[in-house]
């Protein structure tokens, strides 16, 4: 079974909520079912519609088996998250930033850490709306528009306030590529250590030293992406490990596997949160 993928940038304007759009479609009969493939930790929370039947797809969340359905929201995960296309499944994701939930829908997705819920029931409104017509949409230029138009709307009715902290400490995370402490994130926003893990659990889930991790991870495992001949050591020395076994054991807890198991064995849908096997 062939997998392909494309990835689409958003508008500029829409940068501080979304980190992108992506598409990918598996070929072959609705009989065959490919291999189990992969979801990337990357620290984002992903929007995921089905576009063709049929409108599900299985894997592996959490360490228990998932039926994904036709349209659902995935929050940041820590454990390895793996999954299988049946042969004809076409999806469409909208990466989003965490903290767009936060700010555009009013809601917290601590409860979505390694977990996952129906769109509609989670988001309901006019999410519904938006599903409907991608999938209706005749190409992925008419869902990307649709996407864009509709946080747009949502940007565009969110009320003024004052700057959010929480939001400030998770792009400046980002921006570092998770090359800082937990102090250095606290001193920056002008909050207390206590008040700072307090939150991030309450909104994500999961606590800012985890968040960090799991960016500095995504950093170094693009990196290895695009420089193949850098050794484990330059790159643990190059995203602030203390030694190249810290590196490994992150990896091997945000994959399953080491480094060279996994990227021996998977090969990166750049700019997407997947990776498949070869």
């Amino acid at each position: 079974m062939k997998i392909v993928a494309q990835h689409f940038t958003v508008p500029a304007d829409l940068k501080p909520y979304l980190d992108a759009c992506w598409y990918i479609q598996s070929d072959g009969p609705v009989t065959e079912v490919s291999s189990m493939q992969y979801c990337l930790a990357t620290g984002q929370v992903e929007i995921i519609i089905h576009i063709t039947p049929p409108f599900y797809h299985t894997g592996i969340m959490d360490g228990k088996e998932a039926l994904f359905p036709e349209a659902f929201i995935g929050g940041i995960h820590v454990e390895p998250v793996m999954f299988q296309l049946q042969g004809g499944t076409g999806l469409f994701g909208i990466s989003c930033k965490p903290e767009t939930l936060i700010m555009l829908f009013n809601k917290p997705i601590g409860d979505l850490a390694d977990n996952f819920a129906e769109l509609h029931s989670y988001l309901g409104g006019t999410i519904t709306e938006m599903v409907k017509q991608i999938q209706d949409a005749p190409s992925h230029e008419h869902r990307i528009q649709i996407a864009v138009n509709y946080f747009r709307k949502r940007v565009a009715e969110q009320k003024q306030r004052d700057r959010y902290y929480f939001s400030e400490a998770m792009q400046y995370i980002r921006m570092a590529t998770g090359l800082q402490s937990v102090d250095e994130v606290c001193e920056k926003v002008f909050v207390g250590k206590r008040q700072l893990q307090r939150t991030f659990q309450e909104n994500i889930g999961i606590s800012p030293k985890t968040y960090v991790r799991i960016v500095r991870f995504k950093g170094a495992y693009d990196f290895v992406q695009h420089n193949p001949n850098t050794t484990w050591t330059e790159i643990s020395h190059h995203f602030g490990y203390s030694d190249q076994s810290h590196f490994i054991r992150d990896f091997r807890e945000f994959t399953g596997e080491n480094p060279t198991a996994f990227i021996s064995g998977f090969s990166p849908l750049y700019s997407t949160p997947l990776a498949i096997t070869n």
